[in-house]
């Protein structure tokens, strides 16, 4: 389904979607930047990525221990993986096209706390 704009609901989004629609929801937020780590989308907020895009869904990389166990607890979360190594902080979400909006919320919850930092 790459490259549609419409999606059934349930089905798992492309890389190229995900980020597009990361894309999409941080363009407003103050000093954003991109590029690729780990050879994926990463967004950056003061140098440091809060958020990376792969095939394994969105990885969010600054959200604190509550919202990780939240996330586990509610939705198909795992660490992130690449290289061989599991990065245990970073939590990646399988997204679904339904999920996208709702995603937005933790978005901003990494994007935050890299401020923070």
């Amino acid at each position: 389904m790459q490259g549609s704009s419409q999606w059934e609901r349930g089905t798992t989004v492309t890389v190229s979607t995900l980020r597009d629609a990361v894309a999409a929801a941080v363009a407003e937020w103050p000093g954003v930047t991109t590029k690729r780590t780990f050879g994926c989308p990463a967004f950056l907020a003061r140098g440091e990525v809060f958020a990376l895009v792969s095939e394994q869904g969105l990885t969010l990389t600054r959200l604190d221990a509550d919202d990780r166990r939240l996330l586990a607890e509610t939705r198909d979360a795992r660490p992130f993986r690449a290289s061989g190594l599991e990065f245990g902080r970073w939590v990646t979400v399988p997204v679904e096209s339904g999920d996208l909006e709702g995603i937005q919320v933790l978005l901003r919850a990494s994007y935050e706390a890299t401020l923070r930092e």
